[in-house]
């Protein structure tokens, strides 16, 4: 069994970890310079308050990304499911909304397509495919999601995606 790491290296990693990761003093006014100092997309991560989505469109921002970033930064934060529907409502329509919250099956992607989703961002499943068989295993993975989604689709009698929207998720009373 190996040894846990000495308090003096916990602390260096974690020092390691917060300069390359962490930007406190990046705000809201460094996105017009962002856009300025490049041409290429940019998509703002983390958004999870309409006025925040409508605040990066503002700045010249071409996509968001609806996340709480697994909810770790902040214990407790509200979930990305919960706020995709009325963040994809204040862009309605002008930039791709991608959503970034725990996608694992088909029906997943369904739901969040569903609430305005434009695409979904799969996080780790692909990694553990990686993990498990290299480029074969994140084949499989993304095979198995395609397949879920299709069966999904195919249980709700939707013939595809086009016109997929929140009344799929919506519980109709029993007539």
């Amino acid at each position: 069994m190996q040894a846990l790491a000495a308090p003096r290296q916990v602390m260096q990693a974690v020092q390691r970890f917060i300069a390359l990761y962490s930007r406190p003093d990046l705000t809201w006014a460094d996105l017009p310079r962002l856009r300025r100092a490049t041409r290429l997309p940019i998509l703002l991560k983390g958004i999870l308050h309409p006025d925040d989505a409508r605040r990066a469109l503002d700045a010249g921002m071409d996509g968001i990304v609806v996340s709480n970033h697994g909810g770790r930064q902040v214990d407790g934060a509200v979930a990305s499911l919960d706020m995709l529907a009325p963040v994809a409502e204040a862009v309605a329509g002008r930039v791709p909304v991608l959503f970034d919250g725990g996608i694992r099956t088909g029906s997943d992607v369904v739901k969040a397509l569903a609430l305005g989703a434009s695409a979904v961002l799969l996080g780790r499943p692909y990694v553990y495919g990686l993990a498990l068989a290299g480029e074969d295993g994140v084949r499989a993975v993304l095979q198995g999601l395609a397949a879920e989604l299709d069966l999904t689709l195919a249980l709700m009698g939707c013939p595809g995606l086009d016109g997929l929207d929140g009344s799929a998720l919506v519980r109709h009373p029993a007539a």
